[in-house]
């Protein structure tokens, strides 16, 4: 992560996931709340919580980094009334900040200016099943 660029922190407990691919899983949480097209020029991040690797929470997180904060305001918005997240969100829901880009969190692709995924694997694996959902594939 870039310490410089504001970032969100979304937080996902993982013994609430019902799938052993959890990350996968949480990135399909995302993508049914929050329409990629509104993150053109964010970066993407994701992975276990440095104290879930620690052994003292079980946290996986996805990370939305945008020098634009009404981006990351409205994702939090958004996933704030979506009662999917509710469901699976650990406690708190939301890291900002420093907090976020201290955690050990891998690339995960980015969103072009067109709104388009470049790279990722779990990103994209849970966006291209989202979109079968949706009938858009």
């Amino acid at each position: 992560m870039i310490p410089a660029i504001p970032a969100v922190g979304i937080r996902f407990d993982i013994g609430k996931i019902t799938s052993g691919a959890y990350g996968i899983e949480c990135w399909r949480t995302l993508w049914r709340a929050v329409e990629i097209q509104t993150l053109g020029g964010c970066l993407l991040f994701e992975g276990d919580t440095a104290a879930t690797l620690r052994g003292t929470e079980k946290v996986y997180c996805i990370a939305i980094q945008s020098p634009d904060l009404k981006t990351l305001q409205r994702v939090v918005s958004v996933l704030k009334a979506s009662g999917e997240f509710q469901r699976v969100a650990a406690s708190p829901p939301f890291t900002m900040a420093a907090a976020v880009t201290r955690e050990p969190l891998s690339e995960a692709g980015r969103i072009d200016a067109a709104g388009d995924l470049v790279g990722g694997v779990n990103s994209r694996t849970a966006l291209v099943h989202v979109h079968k959902e949706r009938g858009a594939v």
